[in-house]
């Protein structure tokens, strides 16, 4: 649930909270709207604490007795640039400084002052940074729902200059929509593997299609979805017991659309290794492989408050990757939906093989592009860290689209190559392709190497989300620890940027 935001024109002075909060670019100047004794008491506190407004940084400390907000925290925009993509990180990430010391001291209320020509850029990312690190996963812990009901915030209210309010109202309500679909796959990442299965995604998916007149489903159960030819997918769910099912949402935009885009999520709801089982402490996390997943139906809940003009489909093959008797084993060898043969030699390299054949589903329907997002490789891990995701693709157009909104998301994204010498440590001696490696080395790209077989010449992108789609430590102040949602945030400025680009 959004927390309750309003706008007004109020003095910083007048403001109804128990925290004032006021971005500072590195030149510590001030607004001539905050008073002047005001002013000083936050000057001479900074230079107390030695404070310097670096980017991304914050500082929250009590004002003296006598004012009508107990607290004052600043964060720190860093130098006063062009850029205001880098503004608006700066803010999300001191709002998450500002809101685990506000969670401590118990400071509900927050009156964020915003005198700026960028007010309206800087309140959705502060709304941004202020909801991403309220979130908790309280579910199955009462004490953490104690905690959340006495700690988490209760009201943001934003003072601003009369002529910005209604871009202010305006980009804080698109934030909200957004984050709404970051919480959902938040959620449905953070359950344990036992309450999201494959059926359960399936239920999500028609709750999301029966929620909107303009956004429909189809069902592929385990005999559809082999009659439709994903002999590979169906291989690696053969060791569960849970049944697999092909998802596909369909977004229909209110005008006839000039793009079709297809979203593809990694849907392995949990992944053992199968028979190359994983280590014990390997697997702690595993319920996290369906993050892919979690992303097109986090996305696709929020499409009809957002209305891109573009029109949507989401693809996801879900199963679990289980051992046991019935399990598909090393050595085996897969015939994709495409046709294209694949030798099995670990079957802990799954994801890439469920990809295949939702990919070349994907192509059967001649989209104008296809991007897929999936927990695929612990090598794009050692390769990028904990935040920042991969991007492989064979468009140089829908590559950029992807980075611009990465960059202007504040999700972490890095684009890697697809070399053509690599190609042949994927090439198997007795099938056309092998689903791991011929070398330790390059394991994420050999990996986005054997996606891009199943894309044939339609433009694709790929996104390893195993980095930053869940975090065992905090690594940026608004991710607590988790899951994070990567990714919607990303693909709802990249789908809102095609609106605009087709109107």
């Amino acid at each position: 649930m959004s927390l309750p935001v309003t706008v007004s024109t109020l003095k910083p002075a007048r403001a109804n909270a128990d925290l004032l909060v006021i971005p500072l670019y590195a030149d510590l100047t001030i607004s001539q709207s905050v008073s002047l004794p005001l002013r000083r008491k936050i000057l001479a506190q900074l230079r107390k604490l030695e404070f310097t407004c670096a980017w991304g940084t914050a500082t929250v400390f009590p004002l003296a007795k006598g004012g009508r907000v107990p607290f004052v925290a600043i964060i720190g925009l860093g130098e006063k640039v062009a850029a205001t993509t880098a503004h608006a990180e700066a803010m999300r990430r001191g709002m998450g400084h500002v809101i685990k010391d506000a969670r401590r001291h118990s400071l509900r209320r927050l009156a964020i002052f915003l005198d700026t020509s960028t007010a309206a850029e800087l309140a959705a990312a502060a709304v941004e940074g202020a909801e991403l690190s309220n979130y908790r996963f309280t579910t199955y812990a009462d004490h953490l729902q104690k905690e959340q009901s006495v700690r988490s915030l209760r009201q943001l209210a934003f003072l601003v200059s009369r002529e910005f309010v209604p871009e202010v109202r305006q980009e804080i309500t698109r934030a909200q929509k957004v984050l709404a679909g970051v919480a959902l796959a938040r959620d449905l990442v953070n359950q344990p593997a036992s309450a999201v299965s494959p059926s359960y995604l399936v239920t999500k998916a028609r709750e999301i299609a029966a929620s909107s007149p303009r956004i429909s489903v189809k069902i592929l159960d385990q005999a559809q979805a082999q009659a439709e030819g994903f002999s590979a997918f169906l291989a690696v769910a053969r060791g569960s017991t849970e049944e697999p099912y092909v998802i596909h949402l369909i977004y229909t935009p209110p005008q006839p659309a000039s793009k079709k885009v297809f979203l593809v999520g990694k849907g392995v709801t949990f992944d053992s290794g199968g028979l190359s089982l994983k280590p014990a402490d390997m697997m702690e996390v595993m319920k996290a492989d369906m993050a892919g997943a979690a992303v097109v139906l986090g996305l696709f809940a929020v499409l009809d408050t957002l209305q891109p003009a573009v029109e949507l489909h989401g693809i996801i093959a879900t199963c679990e990757n289980m051992p046991s008797g019935t399990a598909y084993r090393p050595g085996d060898i897969l015939r994709a939906k495409n046709g294209k043969t694949i030798e099995v030699l670990n079957t802990d390299a799954e994801g890439r093989i469920t990809l295949a054949d939702a990919l070349s589903y994907a192509v059967e329907h001649q989209p104008n592009a296809i991007i897929d997002v999936a927990t695929l490789t612990g090598a794009c891990m050692v390769a990028l860290g904990e935040t920042i995701a991969g991007l492989w693709s064979n468009d140089e157009a829908l590559q950029t689209e992807l980075l611009q909104a990465a960059q202007a998301s504040g999700e972490g994204l890095c684009a890697l190559p697809l070399p053509a010498e690599y190609k042949s440590l994927i090439k198997s001696q007795v099938a056309d392709l092998r689903n791991l490696s011929a070398s330790r080395y390059g394991g994420a790209i050999t990996a986005a190497m054997f996606l891009r077989e199943f894309v044939g010449e339609t433009p694709w992108a790929h996104l390893d989300i195993a980095g930053p789609s869940y975090i065992d430590r905090p690594c940026i102040s608004y991710y607590p620890g988790g899951a994070t949602g990567y990714g919607v945030r990303l693909l709802a400025e990249y789908v809102q940027n095609l609106t605009i680009a087709t109107t």
